[in-house]
């Protein structure tokens, strides 16, 4: 029987629109973007015809999006090549960021730089009241997520706009696991800086957006991470992934036509999933289902039950215990620890994402899977 995959956190299969876009990429817009002649000439424009169509989802402006390799890379340029080019040396973040942005900031402290890491409340978010808190007159940067990818907790982002704007400190937003189930508009949110992934939306991996604001980059321009051809404007050297991100434009067309009606029915598919689980396994909620939680996925726990344990033995599921760029790491999630959650419920913790081609019928074969699994004796067991 096929795999049942509901990790769509971790990273979603492409879509079938985004394979033919690549191929199409790939047999007829192969030359380098950035050569003068024709050939070059048409993958120019294709990698501009993307741009245009991230700028349309976000709200921004085409001279405001750069393309990464990916959202680790753009936290990275977005955090260093901010705080590295200004003399102000304070950072402000959140205890609950990914990786990428937590050792980014502790790469600059690492460097002299101070910062600041917020705690979050229970579910896992910080308020405009306490980045106001933390700001200080050398403050650089704040950095807060829109969306956690573990508890799926929404960030009050633009009421700490809001904040950062009226002290006049530039704000990045994490948005990869956000921008495709919410409303993502930049001028709304209130950020200077805001990254995400392709592969987080149907699109490849290997690919990622930067947008910086103008109103930014004309006062102070980011330091390069990558030096050499001058690519992106001077922000990010080296050749152009054409066919990725000919596959990102076209994964960001298929999002903008049906992210509401399909967050809608996501959320639907989540609630059976909790339901029929409840009839057969008693679970705790790790994370809300409500306003202010993204809709396609959840953190649940089970008591005395090891998580990693269950995941190797119900093999037709594809669920996680956590961050997928943290699953080397054997040490507790350091959301569910920044949430107050007790260390016996972290072991137990599975994180569970719904997709764009999960259904209904599969939704409930995996419920019942991992209801079978947490009921089996454990291996030992009198």
């Amino acid at each position: 029987m096929a795999t049942i995959y509901l990790d769509h956190q971790a990273t979603t299969p492409a879509d079938p629109a985004v394979v033919e876009a690549m191929t199409f990429a790939a047999t007829h817009c192969y030359a380098n973007p950035s050569s003068p002649h024709a050939a070059g000439i048409r993958a120019f424009r294709e990698v501009e015809r993307a741009r245009g169509a991230v700028a349309r989802l976000i709200g921004a402006a085409r001279s405001e999006i750069y393309f990464t390799s990916g959202a680790t890379e753009g936290n990275n340029l977005a955090i260093k090549g901010v705080v590295t080019s200004h003399e102000r040396r304070h950072v402000v973040t959140t205890a609950v960021e990914h990786k990428s942005v937590l050792d980014s900031c502790r790469s600059l402290r690492a460097d002299g730089h101070d910062v600041t890491v917020l705690p979050v409340d229970a579910e896992g978010r910080v308020s405009a009241r306490q980045v106001a808190a933390a700001l200080r007159p050398e403050t650089a940067l704040v950095s807060v997520m829109l969306a956690n990818n573990e508890i799926s907790t929404v960030q009050p982002v633009a009421e700490i706009g809001a904040v950062t704007r009226a002290a006049g400190v530039p704000l990045h937003c994490d948005a990869t696991q956000g921008v495709g189930s919410l409303p993502v508009d930049v001028r709304a949110l209130g950020v200077d800086l805001l990254t995400f992934s392709g592969h987080k939306i149907y699109g490849p991996k290997g690919i990622g957006v930067l947008y910086v604001a103008n109103r930014l980059s004309d006062r102070a321009p980011l330091a390069p991470l990558l030096h050499g051809g001058g690519q992106e404007r001077g922000l990010r050297a080296g050749t152009v992934n054409t066919a990725a991100v000919i596959g990102l434009g076209a994964a960001v067309g298929v999002l903008a036509a049906g992210r509401e009606a399909e967050a809608v029915r996501l959320a639907g598919l989540r609630e059976r999933f909790l339901s029929t689980l409840a009839e057969l396994a008693p679970y705790t909620l790790n994370s809300g289902t409500g306003p202010g939680f993204l809709p396609h996925a959840v953190s649940l726990s089970f008591e005395g039950t090891d998580a990693q344990q269950l995941l190797l033995e119900v093999t037709d599921i594809a669920v996680s215990t956590g961050s997928a760029c943290n699953s080397s790491a054997q040490e507790p999630s350091h959301v569910l620890t920044a949430a107050g959650l007790a260390p016996e419920r972290i072991r137990g913790s599975i994180r569970v994402g719904f997709g764009r081609f999960t259904t209904e019928e599969e939704v409930v074969r995996a419920a019942r899977a991992l209801a079978a699994g947490v009921s089996r004796p454990a291996v030992g067991a009198v």
